[in-house]
C-alpha cells in the first residue's frame, strides 16, 4: 500500500472507530441517474448539447427545460460568455500551478474581491470545486471542535468532509432542532465545543433548514454552525446573500460556503467570511496550496454573472413570481408541495415506473424533468423540477398542462 492510500485508510478508520454509525450512514447511499441505459438515450443517460436555460438541447432534441440548478440562466448569457473568452485569450486556461506558487491571477484575486463585496464580509476564499466547500471549513475549524453533529440528509460533500477532522460525528434527525438539542446534550463531553453542519437548502425537496433553531440549540455550548449554501446563495434573502440573510441571521458562529455553478453561471466554490477566518483557512486546509484554482475563463466568466446578479435584482423578483407560479401550479394537481421561495419543485408518485413513464411521457413532448434519487430522496426517486427567472408563463403553464394530461 502506498504512503498516501495507508494514510487515507488510516484516517478512515480512525474516523469509524470514533463513530461506528458514520459507517452505517455513508452504506446506505447509492446514487442512480435513473436514466442512463433506458430505451431511447444512450447508456450515459441525457447528454446536453447547450448552456441550461429555458430551453437547450438534450440528446440531439431542443427541449422546454426544467432539470437543472442554472437558476438565473446565466451559463449562456453573452456577456458571461464574452467575459470567459477575453479572459481565455489573455491568460490562457489557468495558471497551472498552486497558489502559493505562481497561481495567483488578477482574475483570481478579482473575483474574491467580488465575492467578498456581495456578502458583505471583509474577505472571501474561491477554489476549484463547490464539493471543496466543506473540506475547507472543516479543516480551519477541527482544532477549535471536540465534535461534529450533522443533518442526516446531508449532502455528499459534508459526509466526505467530516471524517477528515477525525473527530467523533452524529448525526441528528433531518431539520429537527428538539433532536438536535437532544443529542448534543446525549453526545458532548464537558468542554467539547460543538460543530453543527447541514445544508442551508436542501437540494432533493428544496427544503430550508430552520437555521434560528439550530443556533438557539448551540447557544449552551457555543459551538459553530455551518451551512452548505449553494442552492441559496443568489437566490434567498433581500440582497440574495442565502439562507443566515433570509432568516435575518448575523453571528461570528455561522460561517457558510457556496458555489458560482448554480444562480451565478459561473464555476467553483467559494466562502465568505472575515480576513482572520479566510486566512486561517488558507494555513490550514491543505487544499489551498495543494489544489490549481479554477480556469481563469472560468473565474472571468465567474465574476461577470456575479455582476448581473447583483445589478438586475429584477430576475430575483422574477424567479420568485415564477417559482410561486409553478409551485401552485403542481399543487393543484393534488401533489403536496412547500410555498418557500425556493426554485425546486418536487413531486413524487407511487412508483418508481410511474415516475419514469411520467419523466419519459414528458420527454416525449419535449419538456425535461429529473427523475432524482439524490441525496434525501426515498428509494424509488422523485420528480423534480428547477424553475429560472427566465422561464415565461406560457413555459410553465405549459409544463403543468402536459403533466396533468400524461397522469
Amino acid at each position: 500500500m502506498s504512503g498516501r492510500r495507508e494514510f487515507l485508510a488510516k484516517s478512515l478508520a480512525a474516523a469509524l472507530a470514533l463513530n461506528p454509525s458514520l459507517g452505517r450512514l455513508f452504506a446506505g447511499d447509492r446514487f442512480d441517474p435513473l436514466g442512463a441505459g433506458e430505451a431511447g438515450l444512450p447508456p450515459e443517460g441525457f447528454v446536453m448539447e447547450g448552456p441550461p436555460g429555458p430551453e437547450t438541447v438534450l440528446n440531439g432534441r431542443r427541449c422546454l427545460y426544467f432539470g437543472g440548478t442554472g437558476y438565473y440562466a446565466l451559463h449562456g448569457h453573452p456577456e458571461v460568455i464574452a467575459a470567459g473568452v477575453a479572459a481565455f485569450r489573455k491568460y490562457g486556461v489557468h495558471s497551472a500551478t498552486s497558489r502559493t506558487g505562481f497561481g495567483n491571477t488578477p482574475v483570481q484575486l478579482e473575483l474574491e474581491r467580488k465575492i467578498a463585496g456581495y456578502f458583505g464580509t471583509e474577505a472571501s476564499i474561491h477554489f476549484v470545486s463547490g464539493y471543496l466547500d466543506n473540506l475547507f471549513l472543516v479543516q480551519a475549524l477541527k482544532g477549535r471542535i471536540g465534535a461534529i453533529f450533522i443533518d442526516e440528509t446531508a449532502h455528499f460533500s459534508i459526509r466526505d468532509a467530516v471524517y477528515s477532522a477525525l473527530k467523533p460525528v452524529y448525526t441528528f434527525k433531518h431539520r429537527d432542532p428538539e433532536d438536535l438539542a437532544a443529542v448534543l446534550k446525549k453526545s458532548l463531553k464537558a468542554g467539547d465545543v460543538p460543530l453543527v453542519m447541514s445544508d442551508g437548502v436542501f437540494p432533493t425537496f428544496g427544503l430550508i433548514a430552520p437555521a434560528p433553531e439550530f443556533l438557539k440549540a448551540l447557544e449552551p455550548y457555543d459551538g459553530y454552525l455551518c451551512l452548505d449554501d449553494s442552492h441559496a446563495v443568489g437566490v434567498l434573502g433581500p440582497n440574495g446573500r442565502g439562507t443566515y440573510e433570509h432568516f435575518g441571521i448575523s453571528s461570528d458562529r455561522c460561517l457558510f460556503a457556496g458555489t458560482m455553478s448554480k444562480a451565478f453561471g459561473g464555476h467553483g466554490g467559494f466562502i465568505p467570511a472575515s480576513k482572520a477566518f479566510i486566512d486561517h483557512i488558507k494555513a490550514t486546509c491543505g487544499a489551498y496550496p495543494g489544489a490549481t484554482p479554477s480556469p481563469t475563463p472560468a473565474m472571468a466568466a465567474s465574476i461577470k454573472g456575479l455582476e448581473i446578479v447583483q445589478r438586475e435584482p429584477e430576475r430575483r423578483e422574477r424567479l420568485r413570481r415564477n417559482v410561486a407560479r409553478a409551485k401552485a401550479g403542481i399543487r393543484g394537481l393534488g401533489f403536496e408541495i412547500n410555498d418557500n421561495p425556493v426554485p425546486i419543485v418536487t413531486w413524487a408518485l407511487k412508483s418508481a415506473a410511474d415516475m419514469k413513464r411520467v419523466r419519459a411521457g414528458l420527454f416525449d413532448r419535449g419538456i425535461v424533468v429529473a427523475l432524482s434519487t439524490y441525496v434525501g430522496a426515498p428509494a424509488g426517486g422523485v420528480l423534480r423540477a428547477s424553475i429560472f427567472s427566465e422561464h415565461t408563463p406560457d413555459q410553465i403553464d405549459r409544463l403543468i398542462d402536459e403533466l396533468k394530461r400524461i397522469l
